[in-house]
């Protein structure tokens, strides 16, 4: 597996693709007029870390109901059904409040897609910066991730040991890439620090 960066744009070539990443590609071929960023877990997934994860999280940008509504229709005609009770106009809701709305093949439980709308400004920052990450195989797809530069910050923010060693994992593959007074900017508005764990930003 090759990662190569440039500006807002991550390009892995000869990634091996597993059951978990076409469940997401198959899943944002479902919605390409919204906009979205994938962010936490997944992303060290994806750049190769073994470890399991029950969700894929993913921000997506404020719309209305009858948006919501045709997509519920588009992922219910392929096979998808919705973790939380209710119908569109409930699960509309449940968006609205700030919380997660999630679905998942029919048969499925695990992996589901979380699908939140921004609700802060570290969200929206990385909706509105996310990063083109461009995969190579026989076959190749293109998705959006958080900025790097954010994700480690933030998962030593929430702290438990599958986080931090997401974060760690991010840093090994990454730090000769990134923009370090970004990375020390997050550090700082997250209020963390990670040079216990060799994340060295200075």
């Amino acid at each position: 597996m090759e990662i190569a960066v440039s500006g807002n744009k991550i390009i892995m070539k000869d990634k091996v693709f597993t059951e978990l990443d076409r469940f997401v590609f198959e899943f944002l071929e479902l919605i390409p007029e919204i906009k979205y960023v994938i962010v936490s877990g997944y992303l060290s997934i994806l750049f190769g870390r073994s470890r399991g994860t029950e969700d894929i999280d993913i921000l997506v940008e404020r719309f209305d109901e009858n948006t919501f509504g045709m997509l519920y229709n588009r992922l219910r005609s392929e096979k998808y059904y919705f973790l939380n009770p209710g119908g569109v106009r409930e699960l509309y809701q449940t968006l609205k409040e700030g919380l997660a709305v999630r679905t998942s093949k029919e048969g499925m439980i695990i992996p589901n897609i979380e699908l939140k709308f921004v609700r802060d400004d570290i969200e929206r920052y990385s909706l509105e910066n996310r990063v083109r990450l461009i995969l190579e195989n026989d076959t190749s797809f293109e998705l959006y991730i958080s900025p790097i530069e954010l994700q480690i910050p933030y998962k030593l923010y929430l702290g438990g040991d599958k986080d931090i060693e997401d974060a760690v994992y991010l840093w090994e593959i990454f730090k000769k890439y990134l923009e370090r007074e970004k990375l020390k900017k997050f550090m700082g508005k997250l209020r963390v620090d990670g040079r216990v764990y060799g994340i060295e930003i200075e």
